[in-house]
């Protein structure tokens, strides 16, 4: 027997020993799988709340006037308005409760939108925190910054009792039409029930051919 022929022999024969065992064993394989896959979809589907921060714009106008003094003085002959928005949202199933905002100092101009009553700390290094209530499920709150010849703080945090912020980085892109969203909807379900139904015939095949002991 060549070295070829007898690599396919020892090939195969594995393959035949680790269908062999699966089968042998499949029943005690499933029950294993079965809390397993039960823990990974209580974890990944469990009622929870997601927060998600995004800094979709920041822009520096250059502004052709002159900045004076107070003794009326011309200190630069431009002025620079910087500006800079975030956007809050909890993508959870739950609200957030006690949403915290730190940025590196408390900006000169503030604007929340929509409207929500807010608590803000000064703290002893200067840091600036926002804080709201709460965030109902799918509920997003815009944060907008602004300040005149002075550069905007940093945005360093952002938290709430259930989670950590997740940071996302957000870029334009067509709107598509809901013809479609239909259509790539129900070809993601489509492939959803094909995985779920090759699954369950690979389950009923493995636990058919074990053999009884």
């Amino acid at each position: 027997m060549s070295d070829s022929e007898r690599s396919r022999s020892m090939s195969s024969n594995n393959s035949f020993t680790s269908m062999t065992f699966i089968q042998t064993y499949a029943k005690e394989l499933v029950a294993l799988l079965v809390p397993l896959i039960t823990w990974i979809l209580k974890r990944v589907f469990r009622a929870k709340a997601r927060l998600r921060i995004a800094n979709p714009h920041n822009f520096t106008f250059l502004i052709q006037q002159p900045q004076l003094d107070d003794a009326g003085n011309q200190v630069s002959p431009t002025q620079t308005v910087h500006t800079s928005s975030f956007i809050v949202w909890n993508g959870g199933t739950v609200p957030a409760r006690n949403i915290e905002l730190v940025f590196n100092w408390k900006p000169p101009c503030l604007n929340i939108w929509p409207p929500r009553h807010i608590i803000e700390h000064v703290e002893t290094d200067n840091r600036y925190v926002l804080i709201f209530e709460s965030l109902a499920p799918n509920e997003s709150i815009y944060v907008e910054l602004l300040s005149i010849n002075a550069p905007l703080p940093l945005f360093l945090t952002a938290r709430s009792d259930e989670c950590v912020a997740q940071s996302i980085i957000m870029y334009p892109q067509p709107v598509t039409k809901p013809w479609q969203r239909r259509i790539l909807t129900t070809l993601a379900f489509a492939g959803l029930a094909l995985v779920i139904y090759l699954l369950l015939l690979l389950l009923q095949y493995l636990v058919l051919k074990t053999p009884l002991r």
